[in-house]
């Protein structure tokens, strides 16, 4: 295809293509490209939001500078051990569920180097043993796939994680217009069918430290309608301002509050899955009552995912504590199907 029938978007994954050659500078690029240094700056500005960025480099006392795509590092060697091989597979394999592209590719890519062969003519035979690995960790329950639009916010998520960079986000709660957001990310949590990201809110301080009574908030990824990365970075804080693990131990998965302690009984017949599955960290299992139903006692936020828990066990459990919870449940269980309506609290979705 010659440059002039070329559209905007393929002129400037062609410029990122030659960025990755190697050095260039604008007029170079313009040259190659067959456009004006004003188109080129154009594509620069893409390229800077869609990639993984360019470095630039002063070439002469009058400022003329020169770019290129920054180059991904990679481990030198080739092999890795089975441990490793095992745990990268795994991974690509939970993120290729809902990320078709993205983080899926660039792992897939690294267990390419670490699997691959020293001589290069093997590549069918490396690209057969790579695909074999598929078959050996399967997903029975593959997480709910992202739509194409949240896949770019994901994207763009990680990168800032990554490279502890800030975020402009547009995000749109369930309730009221959309707003705008200046995010620090800390953590990505993983909920059964949700993405959210946590951080601190506002600009960072101009060492980039975190400070003691730092907002926090978080956002779903599918609620977030607009996203920028900047180059600003910040520093993570340290475990005494923010322990995500800590902070979430009461959750029984994104959406976290109070915690309460909460009683339920077990019929007998799932003796065995009781004593040996493991639910939540503050779990305490009590001997069988005089009916055989068995305690399981739970510090926890008893919203959220917590009451379908609950609700998936039908009438082979029941709740004991606390009331409030009790209460619900039975309410919700002898309703007929489209009869009542739900209460804010019961629509599960981070705000």
């Amino acid at each position: 295809m010659s440059e002039s029938r070329r559209t905007p978007i393929q002129q400037a994954l062609a410029c990122a293509r030659l960025l990755r050659e190697g050095w260039h500078d604008k007029s170079a690029l313009a040259r190659r490209l067959g456009v004006s240094e004003r188109a080129v700056k154009r594509y620069l500005r893409a390229i800077a939001d869609e990639e993984d960025g360019y470095e630039i480099r002063e070439i002469d006392e009058r400022g003329h500078r020169e770019y290129r795509i920054r180059p991904i590092a990679y481990r030198e060697r080739r092999r890795g051990s089975p441990y490793e091989v095992m745990a990268l597979a795994m991974a690509e394999r939970f993120f290729r569920a809902f990320d078709p592209g993205g983080v899926a590719d660039l792992l897939d890519q690294v267990l390419y180097e670490v699997t691959g062969e020293e001589d290069e003519a093997d590549e069918d035979r490396i690209d057969r043993k790579r695909r074999s690995l598929a078959r050996r960790f399967v997903l029975a329950r593959a997480p709910q796939p992202l739509p194409g639009r949240v896949r770019r916010v994901f994207d763009q998520v990680l990168r800032g994680l990554v490279d502890r960079r800030v975020l402009e986000l547009r995000y749109h709660p369930r309730k009221g217009p959309a707003k705008d957001y200046v995010l620090r990310p800390y953590t990505l949590l993983l909920g059964e069918q949700e993405l959210a990201i946590t951080g601190a809110l506002g600009e960072p301080p101009e060492d980039g430290v975190a400070r003691l009574g730092d907002p926090i908030r978080t956002f779903a990824l599918n609620r977030i309608e607009g996203l920028k990365l900047r180059q600003t970075r910040f520093s993570m804080p340290h475990l005494g301002l923010w322990d995500p693990e800590k902070n979430f131990e009461a959750s029984w998965g994104l959406y976290s509050g109070p915690s309460e302690r909460a009683r339920v009984a077990i019929h007998p017949a799932f003796g065995e899955l009781v004593s040996e599955r493991v639910w939540h960290p503050s779990q305490q299992v009590g001997e069988p009552g005089p009916d055989g139903w068995i305690p399981i006692e739970f510090d926890v936020f008893v919203g959220g995912e917590f009451r379908t828990w609950v609700l998936g066990w039908g009438p082979w459990a029941r709740v004991e504590e606390p009331a409030s919870l009790a209460s619900w449940v039975a309410t919700v269980r002898a309703l007929e199907p489209g009869e009542g309506t739900p209460d804010d609290d019961e629509v599960f979705r981070i705000v």
